[in-house]
């Protein structure tokens, strides 16, 4: 009797996530990429050699397919975390038909710059200093006092003092649907 463990050991054994997955996914991509730009016209033959050569000699590389490797698991984390945000919004009656708009959209573009600076750190050398990682609560503080110092006087000068905040405020209950 097969366990899944073992199943799945006798395919990274054989080369299955080091070679194959990797080169479906290039390959899928190039192609998907060739097809919807209409590079070489409507020649899909040409559109799948040229995704073949590609896929093949990405998983030449093996550093490459290394870090494909290690960056899909994380931003597939970061997937799951932002449906459960959304399935929590819709949980509270929020409007996802709309879809984010304002500061939502704004503070969900952050968050996915982050994930990705997150996944592709260890792989590429990325490394914040370490004088971030010693103090990153106190960082932390400091940007969340700024930004309520900024949404309190509105990010202008034009004496309009609360703006920013009743901005946000009306984003979040147009997303409600109040």
């Amino acid at each position: 009797m097969v366990f899944v463990g073992d199943l799945f050991y006798r395919l990274e054994g054989s080369g299955v996530f080091e070679y194959l997955l990797p080169f479906l996914l290039v390959f899928s991509i190039v192609f998907a990429i060739l097809e919807k730009s209409k590079l070489f016209g409507d020649r899909k033959n040409i559109n799948i050699i040229v995704s073949l050569i590609i896929g093949l000699l990405f998983v030449t590389q093996t550093s490459l397919v290394y870090t494909l490797n290690s960056f899909l698991p994380k931003i597939g984390l970061f997937i799951v975390v932002a449906v459960m945000v959304l399935i929590l919004f819709a949980l509270f009656g929020a409007n996802m038909e709309k879809g984010l708009g304002g500061i939502l959209l704004l503070f969900g573009a952050i968050a996915s710059l982050v994930a990705i600076y997150w996944a592709l750190s260890p792989s590429l050398g990325f490394q914040l200093p370490s004088w971030i990682e010693y103090n990153w609560d106190v960082i932390i503080a400091v940007v969340i006092i700024l930004i309520v110092i900024f949404l309190v006087a509105g990010g202008s000068s034009k004496g309009k003092s609360g703006e920013g905040f009743k901005n946000i405020m009306k984003s979040i209950d147009e997303m409600f649907g109040k």
